[in-house]
């Protein structure tokens, strides 16, 4: 069955078309990855398929009585309980759960026609039953206790922080019983656990959705269809991410083959022409004049094949110290508290010279602090933590932030490059062009604020490398460039990611954090 239809649509902002004439179908179970660079406009076409956006031209069309729920990275604000608020998400049964209470009410008020209530709550409880009320307040349990938000179940929605909001909005999301779910970016605050059970309610669920997502490992796991919007149109390819990836190489390494086929061509033709002119200028013959005029017209209506141009490269590559000692880090017996609450305890584990390690773990288990205890900006509340002989260590944290938030941008560069030339190429390499030198610090983005951490990071030469989250914010493009780079980099890496993607590509241990112990193992084992 046909849910949405999309004919034509284009859209602008100031002017500059961000996608043109773009045409698509969704259709009931079918499960697509929408991907493209950041400010390629994959929210904005999720929000014009959704209609709380509008095209400048073209016409979406949606199935009479089809249902569409979206998720979007809006904050709820509501006093309603968690649980509260999700049982709203089935108007129908809470309109019968109010009629049940009230019949309940009724039933205590000493005049009230007891048998008359009755046959009415026996009726209500019926049509609850045979609506999936009892199942559906099952199920609200089930998705609470999935996204890591059941010890909120009493908590009123507005008191929560604004990432277990997100949490809430995605669980009313995932207990709507829509037609067909628009999905942005919905594993932003899952945990690797909690974006594991999205993907097994999402593969067991019968409903169809279209994603937004920058986690690829998710995609690969519940998509079948990627779409890309690229250089304003979009292209679409069969197979989740992975197969994406192959044909997309495929299809532009033939489009770059016919462009030098199609140059190849035209550089004869052009030729021809000078020939033929020349020929005619020689001979004073008419006939050579007119044949360059007729590979002239030829020529003007040829359509030049153009190769999609790949993000700009922004990283340059990591400098590595001299060797560190065998030894780089050495845990005994350490133990984290913060209070009453224990994160980790006897804990001892050995990183070597090279070793790739992933930090793992629930949220709230301990990696931030495990990384800050590493780095001696805490102390632990028992045993010692120890970096070895000529480790020189570079830290990019989760959030970053600056001393002087107010400062420009070149002139924050200038401070560890004072050179103005060397600045700006090398802010150009991590995408900060010449109207960016103005800009203030606290005005840049998550993704800048890391590009900007990275470049000044990468000045220095190190050789232990520890990274917290550091493709939050970050487009697949950024992604992909990051684990490029890094996977080339010969010193020792320690990396505390929910990217499953990423850690999989670059790491060969793992340091995993559960019920209050940390476990050194293989990575090739644990996954």
């Amino acid at each position: 069955m046909l849910l949405l239809q999309a004919s034509q649509i284009t859209k602008q902002f100031d002017h500059e078309p961000i996608f043109t004439d773009i045409s698509l179908q969704l259709a009931a179970g079918d499960r697509v990855a929408l991907v493209g660079a950041n400010g390629t406009g994959k929210s904005t076409l999720m929000n014009i398929l959704l209609g709380s956006e509008q095209p400048d031209a073209g016409v979406v069309s949606r199935a009479k009585d089809a249902t569409i729920a979206h998720l979007n990275q809006q904050l709820i604000d509501t006093p309603a309980t968690v649980t509260a608020f999700l049982g709203a998400s089935q108007p129908a049964l809470t309109e019968l759960q109010d009629a049940l209470r009230y019949c309940e009410d009724q039933m205590s008020q000493p005049e009230a026609d007891l048998e008359k209530i009755l046959a009415r709550y026996a009726d209500l409880q019926q049509n609850f039953e045979e609506q999936g009320g009892y199942a559906f307040a099952d199920r609200i349990n089930t998705v609470m206790k999935g996204l890591d938000i059941w010890a909120y179940r009493d908590t009123p929605v507005n008191a929560l922080s604004g990432g277990e909001r997100m949490r809430v909005a995605l669980a009313q999301l995932l207990l709507s019983d829509a037609d067909f779910l628009l999905l942005d970016e919905p594993t932003n605050y899952l945990d690797i656990a909690g974006i594991e059970w999205l993907e097994q309610f999402l593969l067991k669920g019968k409903t169809g959705y279209l994603v937004i997502s920058h986690d690829r490992f998710f995609l690969d796991r519940v998509t079948t269809q990627t779409w890309e919007i690229e250089d304003g149109e979009l292209v679409t390819y069969p197979g989740n991410y992975s197969r994406y990836v192959t044909l997309k190489a495929e299809r532009l390494a033939s489009i770059q083959k016919d462009h030098d086929l199609q140059a190849k061509a035209i550089r004869k033709l052009q030729l021809q022409i000078r020939q033929f002119r020349q020929w005619g200028n020689e001979s004073q013959n008419e006939k050579f004049y007119r044949k360059a005029k007729e590979l002239e017209k030829r020529l003007a209506k040829i359509q030049v094949i153009q190769v999609p141009q790949p993000p700009k490269h922004r990283l340059q590559d990591v400098r590595t110290a001299g060797r560190s000692g065998n030894d780089v880090i050495t845990a005994k017996d350490l133990g984290a508290a913060f209070g009453d609450r224990v994160l980790f305890d006897h804990a001892a584990f050995q990183i070597h010279r090279g070793d790739r390690v992933a930090v793992t773990g629930a949220n709230g288990t301990g990696k931030s602090t495990l990384v800050k205890l590493i780095l001696g900006e805490l102390s632990p509340t028992s045993g010692t933590v120890n970096l070895g002989a000529s480790v020189q260590a570079g830290y990019l944290p989760q959030n970053p932030q600056f001393d002087r938030p107010q400062d420009r941008l070149l002139a924050h560069v200038q401070a560890f490059m004072p050179n103005e030339q060397a600045a700006r190429q090398a802010m150009a390499r991590f995408g900060f062009f010449a109207e960016d030198a103005a800009r203030r610090l606290q005005d840049l983005s998550g993704g800048e604020r890391i590009r900007l951490v990275l470049l000044q990071l990468l000045q220095r030469k190190i050789n232990l490398l520890i990274l917290d989250e550091p493709t939050n914010h970050l487009d697949i493009a950024a992604r992909e460039e990051i684990e490029t780079l890094l996977a080339d980099y010969a010193g020792t890496l320690l990396i505390v990611s929910h990217d499953r993607y990423l850690l999989r590509k670059l790491c060969d241990q793992e340091l995993h954090i559960a019920e209050q112990r940390i476990v050194q193992r293989d990575w090739d084992t644990a996954n």
